[in-house]
């Protein structure tokens, strides 16, 4: 019983000291210019991240409506597969240099 004890003690200690790794590199990301590539990507790839959340949160008040849910079932998944693909389009932009689009005004 010890020895589970130990791994788990292990374990928390791990996520702990990794939580607080990415909060630091959350910080230091933040700290970045615009036009910096790592922060472009790590952007974008939030975006990603709660775009499929959400998706993944709309789910359960939809799949009880006739109908809806058979849409929401071909949509979503439709829907994230061209966002994720203009994420990895983004990234291999951004991991060549290439400038940050700008938006244009008139």
């Amino acid at each position: 019983m010890s020895t589970i004890a130990e791994i788990t003690k292990d374990l928390l200690i791990f996520i702990v000291v990794m939580f607080v790794l990415l909060i630091v590199l959350l910080v230091v990301i933040s700290r970045m210019p615009d036009d910096n590539a790592l922060k472009r990507i790590f952007n974008a790839l939030a975006f990603r991240v709660g775009a499929t959340l959400g998706v993944g949160v709309l789910a359960i008040p939809i799949e009880p409506i006739p109908g809806l849910d058979g849409i929401y079932d071909i949509a979503a998944p439709v829907f994230l597969l061209y966002y994720w693909y203009t994420f990895i389009r983004t990234a291999i932009a951004a991991s060549r240099g290439d400038p940050p689009p700008r938006a244009s005004r008139k």
